[in-house]
């Protein structure tokens, strides 16, 4: 019966809880060693692929089971009474997914009338959030009856396929639910699948998706998002409001959101469009919303902690007008100058004598340290190494995680994690004027956004060209863009946090604890290699296998030790052919990440640094990531070069540019 099932067919799968779900087919096998579980499927939107029985698979393309109706009666009725008594012994607590409903949607609803109980027909009022009404989150209106009779029901009490019970796999921390309108519409299986994570499913394919989708559609969403020197603006169309398909248009929106904020950061957004579009979005870019995380984040990167994440519905015409303040950054390292670049595992510096590089070095640190003083004397020790190479030191360089004011103070820096709020003002906002002064006494001082140096590095090494994307795979994704004159745009461009796989399932992170799913921290950077070193036949400790608790925390030193597992397997020639899935997996992703950052940035070309892309594992995941740009957009982004330096510059690159970072006044 295998026999009429054909590869990449939909069908429905029986799960591990006994339920059928959505899949496709991927092989169907002839070997008597798969006669019992001859059908392998993956199930849509998920990871892993699974070897099934053909009573296990439901499809038009399957005969009908020739089992006798009276038989097949008896069996259920004997599986009934099973789960009765299974039941009857422990009591589960059920959770319950309310995301699949709509306003308007037809339900059947539990309720009494004249003294009879029973279901009625019924229609959806509302679907809440609020943790106070989890247990009857659902406002349903009688069909036939007055207002009056409306109640706030919970699973219980409610009929309708669009409710389901959320598994024990879900993710700890994730509440927010994607819709079923979303789902349908924005998981996009990629072109070019990763070989290790075929549930991978790109942003910037389900927004290709939602484009065609809603091409004919009249409404549409506008924002702005307002920092201190600029505006970002963007425009969606969306899903008329009584459509079953505007939470996919809510839904969407919010992922955009939460990337320009990102891009750009924020203290005030303003939304214009659709009524339910737009508060469905004021509530989730609240506290307590979907995107709390960022709400809570914006005023410390935005260095105004005391002042609150704003949301405002304005009229039309009434959204603030766009606006860039680009950022003209020195581009030569003449005399003697020092340099750093801060990172989540190391402190490198170098020496810089008229552009030539006389001392370099990485001094491993351990960024969860709570003590203010350990990281300026780790800082200050490590420069004070390189200046020892030096006759004088005519200026001081650069870059860091986070946020770094135009004055260089350290507004919102995630290498220094751990120390409180009250300690941090007092003790790390002005840590690099403090250790400049230390090392160098008063000269310039230039400290920048460690991607953005990217940026900067590459312009360097070719020559001045501009339009050039810049990224870091290092501890995380550092990002960083120069314009047509290589100059830097004034955003924060911190791309770790922006969102790259929409699949339900997609990893979160430690950093956003749990809020978010799919963003690059944990695919772009050494996460992404590392957490897929065990499907790579990577042979690691076994609490270095991820999903372990130790690879799931904000301390980087168990990734760092992975990477160099894997970048020896790939030398490896027995274990590369393996290995290399490691690569091409990361490449997959990569080559999609451009894809979705192109909107935003006109690139032409692209420069990758950091460990990730050391070797010839490097060299691979860039070949695969070229091969995703040319085949999925090849309108778009088949344009653009790839650039990459000796081991050395990848190492030490940012920290090179950052020397060349401050003016130094003629005598």
């Amino acid at each position: 019966m295998a026999g009429s099932l054909e590869e990449g067919q939909k069908l429905h799968a029986k799960f591990t809880d006994g339920e059928f779900y959505p899949a496709i087919v991927e092989q169907v096998s002839t070997s008597k060693n798969r006669s019992k579980a001859p059908v392998k499927v993956y199930f849509v939107g998920h990871d892993g692929s699974h070897w099934k029985a053909v009573a296990d698979l439901k499809s038009k393309h399957l005969p009908k089971s020739a089992e006798p109706k009276a038989k097949a009666g008896a069996k259920a009725k004997a599986g009934a009474k099973a789960k009765a008594k299974a039941k009857a012994k422990v009591k589960i607590e059920k959770v319950w997914d309310y995301s699949g409903l709509e306003k308007g949607m037809k339900v059947q609803a539990h309720a009494e009338d004249a003294g009879k109980s029973g279901y009625f027909p019924a229609e959806v009022v509302a679907v809440s959030n609020d943790k106070k009404k989890i247990k009857a989150p659902v406002k349903v209106h009688y069909i036939g009856y007055t207002a009056a009779s409306d109640e706030w029901l919970g699973a219980d009490r409610l009929r309708s396929k669009a409710i389901k019970e959320k598994k024990g796999d879900a993710k700890e921390g994730h509440t927010f639910s994607m819709p079923q309108a979303a789902k349908k519409l924005l998981l996009v299986k990629p072109k070019i699948t990763p070989p290790l994570d075929k549930g991978f499913r790109p942003v910037v394919l389900g927004k290709r998706a939602y484009m065609e989708a809603t091409k004919e559609c009249t409404d549409k969403l506008e924002w702005a998002l307002i920092r201190a020197d600029g505006v970002g603006r963007y425009s969606m169309p969306v899903f008329d409001e009584k459509s079953r398909d505007l939470p996919a248009s809510i839904y969407l929106a919010g992922v955009l959101i939460q990337e320009m904020i990102w891009q750009r950061s924020g203290h005030e957004l303003q939304l214009c469009g659709p009524a339910r579009v737009t508060k469905a979005l004021q509530k989730a870019f609240a506290k307590g919303g979907q995107y709390e995380y960022e709400v809570m984040s914006m005023p410390n990167v935005c260095g105004t902690p005391e002042v609150p994440f704003t949301v405002t519905i304005v009229e039309e015409g009434g959204l603030a007008a766009a606006k860039d303040t680009p950022q003209v950054c020195g581009k030569a390292a003449s005399g003697c100058r020092l340099a750093f670049d801060l990172g989540k595992s190391d402190i490198k510096t170098v020496a810089v004598k008229d552009g030539e590089v006389v001392y370099s070095k990485e001094t491993e640190w351990d960024v969860t340290n709570v003590d203010p003083d350990y990281h300026f004397k780790a800082i200050v020790d490590a420069l004070l190494l390189a200046k020892a190479t030096l006759p004088r030191v005519d200026a001081v360089g650069g870059s860091a995680t986070g946020t770094v004011s135009g004055a260089n103070e350290a507004t919102w820096c995630d290498i220094f994690p751990n120390v409180p709020a009250d300690v941090y003002k007092a003790k790390v906002v002005d840590i690099f004027i403090r250790m400049a002064k230390e090392v160098a006494g008063d000269v310039p001082l230039k400290v920048i956004n460690d991607g953005e140096v990217t940026a900067l590095a590459a312009v360097q090494k070719l020559g001045g060209k501009g339009k050039i994307l810049g990224i870091s795979m290092g501890s995380s994704e550092g990002g960083g863009y120069a314009n047509e004159d290589g100059n830097l745009n004034g955003w924060i461009n911190e791309m770790c946090y922006i969102r790259l796989d929409l699949n339900p399932r997609a990893p979160t992170d430690p950093w956003t604890k749990g809020c978010h799913t799919g963003i690059s921290h944990m695919y772009l950077g050494q996460r992404g290699a590392t957490k897929l070193a065990a499907k790579g036949g990577v042979e690691v400790p076994d609490n270095m296998k991820y999903p372990h608790k130790d690879m799931c925390t904000i301390t980087h030193e168990n990734h760092a030790h992975v990477l160099k597992l894997i970048q020896k397997d790939m030398a490896d020639p027995e274990k590369e052919p393996k290995c290399r899935e490691i690569y091409e997996t990361v490449g997959v992703y990569l080559g999609y990440g451009l894809g979705q950052y192109c909107e935003f940035y006109k690139i032409d070309h692209v420069m990758i640094l950091g460990r990730v892309s050391k070797g010839k594992g490097g060299d691979l995941m860039l070949e695969t990531a070229k091969k995703v740009l040319e085949e999925e957009f090849p309108d778009d982004c088949k344009h653009i070069e790839f650039h990459t330096a000796d081991d050395h510059f990848k190492a030490v690159g940012q920290c090179i540019a950052a020397a060349a970072l401050p003016t130094i006044k003629k005598k």
